[in-house]
């Protein structure tokens, strides 16, 4: 059957939420459309905002289905590399691409659109105090799922929680928060997807009691260029400069509070009173770290993000941005609540993350 018209349907979608900043940031969120045979998914690290209906890597669910009741090793590394063997061993012949890694959590929900991002408002929600009690109080016929190591894990714990929901509620549920992390919508049309996430958003968005203040601030052109063109060599890259009002009042120390955090901004950033012994500082943060600080802020002053090119060093400064807003969100709900240390950990050393990033920056 020649599914043309949905998949064009699929790239709609994906390009509408991907372009989208308050839904979508980097190589962030997935989509995906299934017919009975079928998942085509995004592949791993590639743009929603500009994908194509031909780029969506193509999926045999009944391989799929298989990996829900096969014996994978205790031992977490060699688990994680069977499930990453039987997923790409899972796509139909001859497609060369990674599949998402949430490929097994898409083909879970039976409904055929699938988008799953990780808005900043709703992780507002998601990486709050009162999270799983606030998604409860707004959004009652919703999915919650605790802080969870990503890949196969996620995958089984997703599947408990839904057949609960669905044992309770007699049908499927078509919202499922993350904590830490991010939603999914599902439906069978993706007008329907989109009118749903509008719906949830407009929720949330009437929730929130503050929102950030962007207000800009004066800063020293010339101190920021000097700061600038010291840390873009120390990194050996680009640098990039952001200050507003939320950028100075957050608090530097807040611990990593979701996957893309990690993955574009990595988990601990440099934090100064001033510049000055800024080559010292950055030199003993690598060393205590084992990498370069992305993120440095200088107290009273703003946020430089650094990177290989001007292009990443972007990405990197609107993603850490991002972070800045779910702790403003996030007060709303209690106040944030940052990743659980092993998530972080755990994050910091997957290799699937680090391929997404490479293949969202080019590389």
């Amino acid at each position: 059957m020649n599914y043309q018209a949905e998949l064009a349907a699929l790239a709609a979608m994906s390009n509408k939420y991907g372009s989208n900043p308050a839904y979508v940031l980097a190589g962030g969120g997935n989509t995906s459309f299934k017919s009975k045979e079928n998942l085509w998914i995004k592949g791993s690290g590639t743009a929603l905002a500009t994908i194509k209906a031909e780029d969506f890597v193509v999926m045999d669910r009944s391989k799929l289905n298989l990996m829900w009741t096969a014996d994978y090793p205790e031992n977490e590394a060699a688990r994680e590399s069977a499930v990453l063997q039987d997923m790409m061993d899972a796509r139909v012949e001859g497609e060369t691409r990674r599949p998402s890694v949430e490929t097994l959590l898409h083909d879970l929900f039976p409904q055929k659109y699938i988008l799953h991002v990780h808005p900043t408002l709703i992780n507002g929600l998601t990486c709050s105090v009162e999270a799983e009690a606030g998604m409860r109080k707004l959004l009652p016929e919703a999915v919650w799922v605790d802080a969870c190591k990503p890949g196969y894990i996620l995958a089984l714990e997703c599947k408990e929680k839904m057949e609960a929901f669905k044992a309770t509620y007699g049908r499927d549920a078509d919202l499922l928060f993350l904590q830490n992390h991010g939603i999914f919508f599902a439906a069978d049309t993706a007008e329907a997807v989109g009118q749903l996430a509008e719906k949830t958003m407009a929720t949330v968005t009437a929730a929130i009691t503050r929102f950030p203040n962007e207000e800009a601030v004066e800063a020293d052109a010339g101190r920021v260029a000097a700061i600038s063109e010291k840390l873009a060599a120390l990194y050996g890259g680009s640098c990039y400069f952001m200050a507003n009002q939320e950028i100075l009042g957050y608090d530097p120390a807040t611990e990593s509070l979701s996957p893309d955090h990690i993955v574009y901004a990595k988990a601990k950033q440099l934090a100064l009173d001033s510049e000055e012994g800024l080559e010292a500082a950055f030199a003993a943060f690598e060393a205590a770290n084992g990498y370069k600080p992305k993120i440095t802020f200088i107290k009273g002053l703003g946020m430089f993000a650094c990177d290989a090119t001007d292009k990443t060093a972007q990405t990197a400064a609107s993603v850490m941005y991002d972070a800045v807003k779910v702790v403003c969100y996030a007060e709303s709900f209690g106040g944030v609540q940052p990743m659980p240390a092993f998530l972080i950990d755990f994050i910091v050393n997957w290799e699937v993350e680090s391929y997404r990033a490479k293949v969202s920056a080019g590389n």
